[in-house]
């Protein structure tokens, strides 16, 4: 690998290393798959249909009974599905962790028992936001129900003493207009004069979607196991990631945003939410040789390729594949 600045980081996958990403159809999936390509994935969904993917249902269906059978060739495998929905989880825990926690055990006894390493998608949730910045040495003690379902499985992959990794992801957002990406659906509302009702109290460490998988990828080929936190470099409150996105938006057009400050009490919620989740992605830089971009050049990225023409030469920190 190498340093950091405008280094770039490239691991190198190997062309017969076969990769699997369980949960293809959701923001972080699909950049997955883009960057492997088919060739050196399969990628599942089960209720919202990919090019070229595999259906899969893990509420009914074992890997050890449909993909990881005879031959399979699977090197790594990415633990990406879930019941994400917070209040969801908080309406149902018992409902929910049947797909949060027992599908994703019985995933992960087949995957250890075909020899496959797990990288499973874990959250910031599984801290209580009380205290910001947290390291993976930190004591997690989630308040939310999806953060306790997430914990569970950690604990559990832990337990197996298999090659893994643990990867607590923060917000992720995209430089591209794409669904489930916060800054496009930010852009939407103002471009249509709507209200954007922001918290001003929440705290976190967003990162883009992109250089995330790119860590994931690297996390999965290099001979890494653990908890790592994949996020920003540097905490930022909501209202200033919005801030900043409108900032960016300015320079190209022009704008009237409506927004509308609140407090996270202020919103109705299922259950309080923790309001600090920051965390600290020291230890994941160090094994990267980089480090991925402030949300300032994201949301910048972002604006000139919604509204204007970018250079096509690559200038993220994690830029090792198209």
């Amino acid at each position: 690998m190498q340093g950091c600045g405008q280094a770039t980081v490239d691991c190198g996958m190997p062309e017969r290393r076969r990769f699997l990403i369980l949960g293809a159809s959701g923001l972080l999936g699909r950049h997955l798959l883009a960057l492997l390509g088919p060739g050196s994935s399969i990628a599942t969904y089960r209720s919202h249909p990919i090019e070229g993917g595999v259906p899969f249902d893990a509420s009914s269906m074992r890997l050890r009974d449909t993909i990881l059978r005879d031959r399979h060739g699977i090197n790594a495998a990415f633990l990406l599905y879930g019941v994400t929905t917070l209040d969801e989880c908080a309406r149902d825990p018992i409902g929910t962790s049947l797909i949060n926690v027992d599908s994703l055990k019985r995933a992960i006894d087949d995957l250890s028992e075909a020899g496959v390493k797990v990288v499973f998608a874990s959250s910031d949730a599984v801290f209580d936001g009380q205290l910001g910045m947290r390291t993976e040495q930190d004591r997690p003690n989630p308040i939310l129900a999806y953060g306790k379902q997430k914990l569970q499985v950690e604990r559990y992959l832990q337990s197996t003493n298999r090659p893994s990794v643990i990867a607590r992801l923060s917000k992720l957002v995209s430089a591209i207009s794409e669904p489930r990406n916060l800054l496009n659906e930010w852009a939407e509302r103002i471009e249509k004069g709507e209200v954007i009702r922001c918290a001003t109290d929440l705290i976190f460490s967003p990162a883009d979607v992109h250089e995330a998988a790119r860590a994931l990828i690297c996390l999965a080929e290099e001979d890494l196991c653990g908890i790592f936190h994949v996020c920003g470099p540097r905490p930022i409150s909501r209202l200033d990631l919005l801030t900043t996105l409108i900032s960016a938006m300015r320079k190209v057009r022009h704008i009237q945003p409506r927004v509308e400050l609140c407090k996270m009490q202020d919103l109705k919620f299922h259950e309080p939410r923790p309001l600090d989740v920051s965390m600290d992605s020291a230890k994941l830089y160090a094994a990267l040789g980089a480090r991925f971009r402030d949300m300032d050049d994201v949301c910048s990225e972002f604006v000139l390729k919604r509204y204007g023409a970018l250079n096509d030469t690559p200038h993220n920190l994690l830029a090792g594949r198209n």
